[in-house]
């Protein structure tokens, strides 16, 4: 019996996919569980497995198309021979949104190449010949495909010497999404920024007797969270004709994976402890440099907040991450001399600067939020 292989559901806001590889040809044998094809989404990138056991009869949408969600792609059918159904393709598709495929349809997430010894390279068969034909060191290799998956030409690519070529990588995926929404974003949107010096010794001080210990971005989510509370405007979105302020308050962290930038949420921070926040934070950091993030890990933020601070990064200006409209960009913590009371003395000092969306808050609401945020760091007793 014929069966339809369809682009998933990922999440409520997802509304299409590209199709990145299949990995399976037109009358192929496939089992149930085998891996049919790699799609791509704005967050991560997935496998679609089989849900039957027979062959791939055809393929609908080859690599590169942007498909619907629940859209058909592919059939499967007991043998080459079977016929495929002659409806149209747009009713297929409605059909199957009338049958809501839930989100845990036969998807995978992909792990890609994030730095963790346990985490297992993705590598093509022929590049993985190739490369063991040329003696290459697949480790040393940087992967274009799609998620982070080695192909021939990263090979090819890869110097003698062990030095990577000069080389042209497809703008794809992950990363042309993030392109394009940026993009959109800094054209469309009127920043205005802030920035403003925070005395850290107290927290440093605080965090140091701890334990177990939070990381510094565990304080500046709890501080900021708070200082959203106490000024809801910055939790808005600008809906055109309209103002729309979350009631919750739900705190992205920026996470630099392999290809490119993914903003887990943690939520109602303002509500949870340091401990909790903490908690929270190393578990969708390790799920986000394994690819393994769901939909309910990233969606729903109201505001975010990027740190280069570990990568000795004074300040820097993010670009707000719509639909949301403040951003806060963090610099590391490096001890300096400042007066204090006509007399010099030596401190841990952190610069910030946040982002503002001008069509939903304005100066004055931008300041006081930060000055909140300052005052819960420099005076940390309250949220530790």
């Amino acid at each position: 019996m014929i069966k339809e292989i369809i682009m998933p559901k990922l999440g409520q806001t997802v509304e299409e996919s590209t199709v990145g590889k299949w990995l399976k040809k037109e009358g192929d044998k496939v089992g149930k569980g085998d891996v049919l094809l790699e799609i791509t989404t704005d967050k991560a990138t997935l496998e679609v497995e089989s849900f039957a056991k027979g062959v791939l009869r055809k393929i609908v949408h080859k690599e590169g198309d942007v498909v619907p969600v629940l859209a058909i792609i592919g059939y499967i059918a007991g043998n080459m021979d079977e016929g495929i159904p002659d409806k149209p393709q747009e009713q297929l598709q409605e059909e199957k949104k009338e049958k809501e495929v839930p989100v845990e349809a036969p998807v995978q997430e992909v792990q890609d190449k994030s730095g963790i010894e346990e985490v297992r390279l993705k590598i093509s068969p022929l590049a993985k010949k190739l490369a063991k034909e040329k003696g290459v060191d697949i480790t040393k290799v940087n992967g274009t495909g799609p998620g982070g998956r080695i192909v021939k030409e990263d090979i090819l690519a890869f110097g003698e010497a062990g030095k990577i070529a000069a080389k042209t990588i497809p703008v794809k995926g992950m990363r042309k999404v993030i392109a394009e929404r940026l993009q959109k974003s800094f054209q469309t949107i009127p920043h205005f920024y802030l920035s403003t010096e925070i005395d850290m010794t107290e927290c440093v001080k605080i965090r140091a007797e701890k334990s177990p210990k939070p990381a510094f971005n565990d304080i500046i989510i709890k501080a900021s969270a708070l200082a959203i509370s106490e000024n809801p405007g910055i939790n808005s979105s600008f809906k055109g004709d309209s103002i729309e302020i979350a009631g919750d308050i739900n705190i992205g962290l920026a996470v630099a994976v392999d290809d490119g930038l993914i903003v887990p949420v943690i939520r109602n921070a303002d509500k949870l402890s340091i401990l909790d926040i903490s908690k929270k934070r190393d578990e969708l950091v390790k799920k986000a440099r394994e690819g393994k993030l769901l939909p309910s890990d990233y969606e729903g933020g109201t505001f975010t907040i990027s740190n280069l601070g570990m990568f000795e990064i004074d300040n820097f200006s993010a670009i707000v991450n719509p639909p949301q409209s403040a951003i806060l960009a963090i610099g590391r913590i490096k001890q300096k001399p400042v007066i204090i009371d006509g007399n010099i003395g030596i401190r841990s000092m952190m610069q910030v600067t946040a982002s503002f969306d001008h069509r939903c808050i304005d100066g004055a609401l931008g300041a006081k939020f930060l000055q909140k945020v300052k005052g819960y760091l420099e005076d940390p007793k309250e949220i530790m």
